[in-house]
């Protein structure tokens, strides 16, 4: 078998600027409440023709550079979001034809959160079976547009950005650099701790969306805020030190943790849980906010172009999303 790694990363966020200030003018909060509960202070929000594609083609193209490839080198596309460029088909089926990728397969998942790990594990094992050879995975968010303002939805309102990131997993050359390890879980009977119910088949009528759901806000992110952040929390926790155990390693081994940027607060929570230097994690959220599944890979990109990671470097990413899922991944740079 194939040992695979990751070959190159890129990430792509909007140009506009929203500050804490700018969302106190768009629902009731003040700048004190955000910074308090979330610790974020900033985020980016794309304007209103951009779609999910978009972003994440700036992204694609960034990652394929960086991996010392050509596009027309990817033989398998694997896309994640919560905002597709439109209800169906799969998004990833316009960012194929964004990127000039006609015939090769696209696999759209929706892992939310943690749809990079998701993605990775799936392009491991591809690659180490030696069915493809260069797996480009895009994850790709433009939460902007799912904001509601309102009471109800003011709680995830506060926290959400715009991005893309993506990265590229192809062979191992050497067999010591790699992917270690990714590790899979999932909860579904927390989905509707975090969910939003229309559109969708299981509304007891034969309409899949309608103006009652429009003005009921059922077609707005729901989210019940403690068991979010108490499962968030525990979760990443475990998922850290299951992916320790799994490769015989201890924290001092680890060179960085990248955790999922829900908010500031869930991170602290997550660095005193599992009892981690501070100075061993990444941490974006300030500035960038929520953006779901793009969390991950543009803080991964982040830190390789920050110089936080180094060549020969351990690293892991965590991830808890709604679902509830979760997941780790141990690389080796």
């Amino acid at each position: 078998m194939i040992p695979s790694r990751i070959l190159g990363t890129g990430h792509y966020v909007p140009d506009k600027v929203v500050t804490n200030f700018d969302v106190m003018k768009m629902m009731e909060t003040t700048d004190e409440f955000i910074v308090t509960r979330t610790g974020v202070r900033r985020r980016r929000h794309a304007e209103a023709d951009v779609g999910a594609s978009d972003l994440a083609a700036e992204a694609c193209r960034s990652a394929v550079a960086d991996a010392g490839i050509e596009m027309n080198q990817v033989n398998l596309l694997i896309t994640n979001t919560i905002t597709p460029d439109h209800h169906d088909p799969g998004w990833g089926f316009f960012l194929q034809g964004e990127l000039g990728l006609p015939g090769i397969a696209v696999m759209d998942i929706k892992e939310q959160c943690a749809g990079l790990i998701y993605g990775m594990s799936i392009a491991d094992h591809f690659i180490r079976a030696g069915t493809y050879r260069h797996v480009l995975i895009a994850c790709s968010e433009v939460l902007s547009k799912r904001i509601d303002g309102s009471y109800d939805g003011r709680n995830i309102g506060i926290l959400l950005g715009d991005g893309a990131g993506a990265a590229v997993v192809g062979p191992s050359e050497d067999g010591e650099t790699g992917i270690r390890s990714t590790i899979l879980h999932a909860d579904g009977a927390h989905a509707k701790a975090l969910y939003t119910a229309a559109p969708g088949t299981a509304l007891g009528k034969m309409q899949f969306v309608d103006k009652d759901d429009i003005d009921a806000g059922r077609v707005h992110f729901r989210m019940h805020g403690r068991t979010v952040f108490e499962h968030g929390v525990a979760r990443m926790s475990e998922a850290a030190v299951e992916s320790l155990e799994a490769n015989g390693l201890t924290l001092e081994d680890i060179d960085l943790l990248i955790p999922h940027q829900a908010n500031l607060r869930m991170l602290e929570a997550i660095i005193e849980r599992v009892g981690i230097d501070r100075e061993k994690v990444f941490i974006n959220v300030q500035n960038h906010g929520n953006m779901a599944s793009a969390c991950l890979p543009i803080a991964l990109d982040q830190a390789r172009k920050a110089g936080r990671i180094a060549e020969g470097d351990l690293v892991m990413l965590v991830a808890f999303g709604s679902g509830f899922v979760w997941a780790s991944a141990l690389l080796q740079m």
